[in-house]
């Protein structure tokens, strides 16, 4: 049986990675603590497996999990300028998600799809007095797991 939430997950690291427009980002797997998060982070935090399994064939599976993460984007101030900036950060950031799960939706074929779900947006201050914007979003991978 192979279930392939980490091989996709990994992937999609690795692809954001690569992208020279988060050369300073971090990105991870599995949340990080606010100092090594930095300044501008993806996390992806949970992944969370739906109970609606169905057979596809007598060596297959068919299951859905839902990919929860979180893009982390704080600016210096305190004011309007500051908060527009972290928010329009934090919108390139998910642009760049956006764009590469629609350049290749199986995530280099570790899964059948996978496509953002949703998101929201919370904004405010960070521990340090900077403006901070945090998208929460999720994404729902769909694979066939078996031998």
């Amino acid at each position: 049986m192979r279930i392939p939430w980490h091989a996709a997950l990994c992937e999609l690291q690795d692809r954001l990675a690569a992208d020279p427009r988060l050369a300073q980002v971090t990105i991870v797997t599995g949340a990080v603590d606010p100092d090594s998060a930095g300044p501008e982070s993806i996390q992806f935090t949970d992944i969370e497996e739906t109970a609606e399994w169905r057979q596809v064939g007598p060596l297959a599976l068919e299951a859905t999990a839902t990919v929860t993460g979180f893009i982390w984007v704080v600016r210096p101030g305190g004011g309007e300028a500051a908060i527009r900036a972290a928010r329009a950060r934090a919108d390139e950031l998910r642009t760049v998600l956006l764009e590469t799960l629609l350049a290749d939706p199986t995530i280099g074929r570790t899964v059948e799809s996978a496509r953002l779900s949703g998101a929201a947006y919370d904004q405010g201050v960070a521990a340090d007095g900077q403006r901070a914007c945090r998208v929460t979003f999720r994404i729902v991978l769909t694979a066939h797991v078996g031998r």
